[in-house]
């Protein structure tokens, strides 16, 4: 294998509140590009599932809607981004759900020496609060693999055949929670990211939206599935 691992790696950060759509327009652009897709919030209630140590320590958290501690959440980060990294040239990495905090932003950055910076691209998905709440009330996720559908996903089973269930962490007192989080930690990350950040209309149908995230991906160069 030729070249170094940041050489090989573009890494593709979607931003915006819980509900914005981040999990959903990830999911189809999963199955139509060739990227890895990393959701930080699938990634740890994974934990909690397998009962792991990081599991116990963070359940209590993700099902109050707080943030989980940066040490914690940086490290299956990294650990994540250089599985995919070591598989060859041309690795595209979505995170979803990641980096929260400027903390975090700046961690990612100094990954490998700071040589991952230069391949990061930042899209941030714009939706109003009141729409993100009624989108979060009426949201399903697979009980077996995680992958997220919104109320405009017209299907009753998974495309891995996983029951299609709700969270307990999308009632609508949670998720008032989780954007006063938002808010509060990760929106001051548009600053932190001035250079580096695209912002997308959220509103609109789940194809519409695909559709702006589709056309800033071309430009991108990243390659489509046969």
């Amino acid at each position: 294998m030729t070249g170094t691992m940041t050489e090989m790696i573009t890494i593709l950060i979607f931003m915006g509140a819980p509900g914005s759509g981040k999990g959903t327009v990830a999911q189809h652009l999963k199955e139509k590009y060739v990227v890895s897709c990393f959701s930080t919030g699938n990634l740890l209630r994974n934990e909690v599932k397998e009962k792991t140590a990081i599991g116990r320590r963070v359940e209590g958290i993700i099902g109050v809607g707080g943030l989980v501690g940066d040490d914690v959440v940086n490290g299956i980060v990294e650990k994540n981004i250089e599985k995919v990294a070591a598989g060859g040239k041309g690795v595209v990495v979505i995170l979803d759900g990641y980096p929260r905090t400027e903390g975090q932003a700046r961690v990612l950055d100094g990954m490998k020496d700071g040589k991952f910076r230069n391949s990061i691209h930042v899209i941030e998905l714009d939706v109003d609060a009141d729409e993100v709440v009624a989108r979060i009330s009426q949201r399903r996720v697979c009980a077996k693999c995680g992958n997220t559908y919104g109320a405009m996903d017209k299907i009753e089973i998974c495309s891995c055949g996983g029951e299609l269930i709700k969270r307990k962490d999308d009632e609508e007192a949670t998720v008032r929670n989780r954007l006063k989080e938002y808010e509060k930690a990760t929106l001051p990350l548009s600053e932190y990211y001035f250079d580096r950040i695209v912002k997308i209309n959220g509103k609109g149908t789940v194809e519409e939206v695909v559709k702006r995230v589709d056309d800033y991906f071309d430009g991108l160069g990243i390659e489509r599935r046969r």
